[in-house]
């Protein structure tokens, strides 16, 4: 059995005070992608306003301290009017800008820059539920001038996507809501009054029957329902078998409902990223959501949902 005492730590939230400059960092590109994504068709919305309520929601415990202060009190004084004016997103742009200047920070890197400024982007175009043409267009832009992420997750995904239906010069039904869920799949941010939302993400891989028995599993994310250290002894309670890294002889990694804020650099986290690349190469674990697992249990009689 895996020895779950150091799962306190993490159930404690005791390691947040490690995340500050990175966590900044980013909050910030995250912001930096919302703005550019809101107003990629030339006009803000009552949605999309909410969207830039609902990043103040997701710093609300940093809201008191810098640089946060100066962003929260901005943004609150622009969408005071209910209005977001063209000026006023690029007055926002520049601020996000000015404190991300990547010649002196030492968090930067391209990739998770570009990775953390699309789940921003992403939020952005969806915030109303609908992409059109004119946001289609600007994300296959913005995504052309970050060619050295092509083959990185979600890039590779969304890519060839957008690719294909610029070839096809439209946006069918089908390809909208695809594409709208990948959008909202992947992204931490949620509108202010949204409090819980259940979207079916779309993984890479089709749905895995879970097994239980001699089976490993490993936890990413925080649950509503369980600290990670309940998660584990869950597992082990009813046969399966508790880890705490990705290896290649993992059958389960079980992303949990809420997202961590220590993924400072990625939207899912390293785990899901080194799992997804594990997978790629025909080895790894299947990726499943914890509301799987727990079904599983029930079906087995196992647990009550």
């Amino acid at each position: 059995m895996l020895n779950t005492s150091h799962f306190d730590i993490y159930d404690s939230g005791s390691f947040r005070q490690f995340c500050g400059p990175a966590q900044v960092h980013k909050d910030l590109n995250t912001l930096y992608g919302l703005i550019v994504g809101i107003q990629a068709d030339g006009h803000i919305n009552d949605s999309e306003i909410e969207m830039l309520r609902g990043w103040i929601g997701s710093v609300s415990s940093l809201q008191a301290k810098a640089p946060y202060n100066k962003f929260v009190a901005k943004i609150n004084a622009i969408i005071s009017d209910g209005v977001v004016t063209a000026e006023e997103a690029e007055d926002l742009i520049w601020l996000c800008k000015n404190f991300l200047d990547y010649n002196r920070n030492p968090y930067y890197d391209v990739i998770t820059s570009s990775t953390q400024q699309l789940g921003g982007f992403l939020a952005g175009i969806s915030a109303d539920k609908t992409i059109n043409i004119e946001e289609l267009t600007a994300l296959g832009n913005w995504s052309s001038e970050n060619a050295p992420m092509f083959k990185t997750w979600p890039f590779d995904t969304l890519l060839p996507a957008i690719e294909r239906i610029q070839a096809e010069r439209q946006l069918s039904a089908e390809d909208h809501s695809e594409l709208l869920t990948f959008c909202q799949s992947i992204t931490s941010i949620k509108p202010a009054e949204q409090k819980k939302v259940n979207i079916p993400i779309k993984l890479p891989e089709q749905q895995v029957s879970i097994l239980i028995q001699e089976c490993t599993f490993c936890f990413t994310g925080e649950s509503s329902r369980y600290s990670r250290k309940e998660l584990a002894q869950i597992v082990e309670m009813y046969g399966g078998i508790a880890a705490d890294s990705v290896t290649a002889k993992l059958h389960y990694l079980v992303i949990c409902d809420v997202r961590n804020p220590a993924w400072a650099f990625e939207m899912y986290g390293r785990k899901v990223e080194k799992a997804m690349n594990m997978k790629k190469k025909g080895a790894g674990p299947e990726v499943v959501f914890e509301e799987d697992l727990f079904a599983a249990l029930s079906d087995l009689g196992l647990l009550r949902t």
